[in-house]
């Protein structure tokens, strides 16, 4: 994972850290210190869980490191460092995250996260319900995540990680591979799909930037927007003004109404009904309407 975690280190051997913190200046903002100090990364070497405590190490951000920091003093702070990134590790059952910062691995369990951040997900962790305000930043494996509510946010997706619900402003950055999302409601949106990735029902202004490979979308309501569309790539409905810019390959819509609009299609895509002010602009190869009731 990139940017985990940034943290301080004082000339006094303090170890100065947010799970909030997005930055390095985040973190002199909020403690403003006065001993000296540098600026490091902890994090786990390439290639390496963020849960593998021992594959750890101290990425100094500084061009040279000082000269304080050696002897006890190193060996203490790694010591924290360490105590710090164990104390987020869970494997078993938690009624409640608040305020806190998590990796889950395992067969963990955890039944509500409130303003937190899960920094990954492994194995078959499971989180049941997603609210305010937090975010997954990684999910993978065959995790599961019951409902994402409020603006909670799931920054990427893939293996077989499923999403079973997502409410109001919730977000998915991105998912590939075989990762699916069963419902989305209000303003949800999805920026990326690749590999096998499903969305099997979206509603209100829910919005899916790309699907690529064998995505598929069964429903989408109300102002629903899917941009690009690639090779077997399949939208079974679209009501209300819902837009599809471009589809390729073997791409295919079953039905269309109201102001939909399809801009592009090429392959063998195929639109089967179009009704109302629905508009298809152009159409290559084998692709064909079956049925269509345009007013433009």
């Amino acid at each position: 994972m990139n940017e985990f975690y940034y943290v301080l280190i004082t000339s006094q051997g303090f170890v100065l850290h947010d799970i909030f913190a997005t930055s390095h200046k985040d973190l002199i903002n909020k403690f403003m210190p006065v001993d000296k100090y540098f600026k490091g990364m902890y994090s786990p070497q390439k290639g390496h869980r963020l849960d593998e405590i021992d594959k750890y190490e101290l990425i100094f951000s500084e061009a040279y490191v000082p000269e304080w920091f050696h002897g006890t003093l190193r060996d203490g702070v790694e010591n924290e460092l360490r105590r710090i990134i164990q104390s987020m590790i869970f494997s078993g059952r938690k009624q409640l995250l608040l305020h806190e910062g998590a990796i889950l691995k395992g067969d963990a369990v955890v039944d509500e996260v409130k303003q937190s951040v899960i920094f990954a997900m492994y194995d078959k962790a499971h989180v049941k319900i997603l609210d305010k305000n937090s975010e997954i930043r990684e999910i993978t494996d065959n995790c599961f995540v019951d409902e994402l509510r409020d603006n909670s946010k799931i920054e990427d997706m893939w293996g077989f990680a499923k999403v079973r619900e997502l409410h109001d402003y919730s977000k998915i950055m991105k998912m590939w591979g075989q990762a699916k999302v069963g419902k989305m409601f209000n303003h949800s949106r999805i920026v990326t799909l690749k590999g096998d990735a499903n969305i099997l029902e979206m509603q209100d202004m829910s919005q899916a930037d790309r699907l690529k490979h064998m995505s598929k979308v069964d429903e989408m309501h109300g102002h629903s927007v899917i941009e690009e569309m690639w090779d077997w790539t399949v939208v079974e409905r679209m009501f209300d003004q819902s837009r599809i810019n471009f589809m390729d390959e073997d791409s295919r819509v079953l039905e269309m109404h109201n102001d939909s609009t399809i801009e592009f299609m090429c392959g063998n895509a195929i639109v089967e009904k179009l009704y109302e002010n629905s508009l298809v602009r152009k159409l290559q190869d084998a692709a064909q309407i079956l049925e269509k009731r345009l007013n433009t």
